[in-house]
């Protein structure tokens, strides 16, 4: 019988998903964050309210953040929101962000060097803050800005242990995908946490799919484990070292199945690409069933 391993990373690898682009403030590596270490705060513009016009003054104007926790600097720092006695017209230079792309913003700092905080605090407060031009109105003329933008940290929680989906699965076993299977799939291995000595610190990796449909019949890409390798389309993406991910819109994987069939349920196994024995893949199949699944 098969063994189904079925878990999820206690740190939640967000910077992974789709979901983080529909997000108007986020970390651009969200799973890498460590409040004394450099991280990146990205704001979309176009996602914001634009309730002050901040889209249209972002064409012609610098920006910068303007933050208030964990902690706000007192006037006269060096790191202070606003300069002078009009502060909110006059955005401090060390505060000014990158322009990444048209509409998006990054700032980066170290949080605990930054807010002159603890990361425990850093943890607790979250980053609270807004964009705004250099001069932001006020003091009877109209307001330039976003709405408030919050970015959560969350402490990594328990162990980390080998497998993420994204989406995250539900149930008992996190084995129930809530998505349709005309949708990204995508499975996240931590080699870090492989305890098979001779999968550890691999170098490239492939999955073997099969699809079952709702009669039971399955679908395959490459006819054997030992042909995975054989399929750019089933390489594994290093997103960072020790770190493979493996996306793909199964519909368009298995896009030979018949008209009318439902893919119900994928199962994964992570293989070695030169496969000669049970040595060379991960122990045990990762099996996924999609309960909107279908054609």
């Amino acid at each position: 019988m098969k063994k189904i391993i079925v878990s999820i990373f206690a740190f939640i690898a967000i910077a992974l998903t789709g979901n983080l682009f529909s997000q108007s403030a986020y970390l651009d590596k969200p799973e890498e964050f460590a409040p004394d270490k450099p991280c990146k705060i990205m704001v979309n513009l176009k996602l914001t309210s634009n309730d002050w016009g901040i889209v249209e003054l972002a064409q012609t104007e610098d920006i910068y953040i303007w933050t208030w926790k964990p902690k706000e600097h007192p006037a006269g720092h060096p790191l202070a929101n606003g300069i002078g006695g009009a502060a909110w017209k006059n955005s401090n230079e060390a505060l000014k962000m990158t322009k990444e792309a048209e509409g998006v913003y990054s700032f980066i700092m170290t949080p605990t060097e930054f807010y002159e905080t603890s990361a425990a605090n850093v943890y607790k407060e979250d980053f609270h803050f807004l964009v705004k031009p250099k001069d932001g109105g006020g003091y009877g003329d109209p307001d330039r800005k976003t709405e408030d933008l919050l970015v959560v940290v969350d402490p990594p929680v328990g162990p980390i242990v080998k497998f993420l989906t994204v989406p995250l699965g539900r149930g008992e076993k996190k084995d129930t995908i809530a998505t349709t299977t005309r949708d990204v799939f995508s499975i996240v291995y931590n080699n870090a946490a492989e305890d098979k000595v001779s999968m550890q610190n691999a170098d490239d990796l492939y999955v073997y799919p099969i699809a079952y449909d709702e009669t039971g019949a399955s679908y395959l890409i490459a006819a054997n484990a030992r042909k995975a390798g054989d399929f750019a389309a089933l390489k594994m993406k290093t997103t960072k070292k020790g770190t493979f991910q493996y996306s793909c819109i199964p519909e368009k994987l298995f896009h030979f199945i018949p008209i009318g069939r439902k893919i119900i349920r994928i199962e994964f196994q992570i293989v070695k690409p030169n496969l000669r024995t049970t040595s060379d893949m991960v122990d045990g199949t990762l099996i996924y069933h999609f309960n909107l699944g279908g054609c």
